[in-house]
């Protein structure tokens, strides 16, 4: 299980980190255009995309890990057999995030601003690429225990 778990987590989180750093590429672009951030948030030298890859393959490697740890602790009558099963939940956890996170805009800022429109999408891909990896993954390495 605990092998299954790390294998699982940390290669979904590798596809969770690519994903979100190619989706946070377009999704910057289209909302907020040739800046790529936010303006004002980081100065220009910052903008490096090495930078950017590897924390999100941090990242994405630690949401994996904990993403793998809570399914395997959850009391699901059925476990994953597809990639759907994984993208519905990752998409399920998303919008549990989501629905917080929307749910308080005096304590997070405006609840659709550009920034939070977005952050939703951002995470959105992020989540449902996680999700669907780990239904892929978690299927293949899944035996009988």
């Amino acid at each position: 299980m605990l092998k299954r778990m790390l294998v699982c987590g940390i290669s979904s989180g590798i596809v969770m980190g690519i994903a979100l750093f190619v989706g946070g590429a377009i999704v910057s672009r289209i909302v907020y255009g040739p800046e790529f951030a936010q303006p004002g948030k980081f100065k220009p030298e910052q903008l490096n995309p090495f930078y950017f890859i590897w924390t999100k393959i941090v990242i994405g490697i630690f949401f994996g890990l904990l993403f793998a740890l809570v399914y395997e602790k959850l009391p699901l009558s059925k476990r994953f057999t597809t990639s759907l099963h994984g993208l519905i939940y990752g998409a399920g956890l998303w919008l549990i995030i989501s629905l917080w996170d929307i749910s308080h805009p005096l304590v997070y800022g405006s609840a659709f601003g550009r920034d939070r429109i977005f952050w939703l999408i951002y995470t959105f891909i992020g989540f449902v690429a996680l999700g669907f990896s780990f239904g892929f993954y978690y299927k293949r390495q899944a035996k009988p225990d």
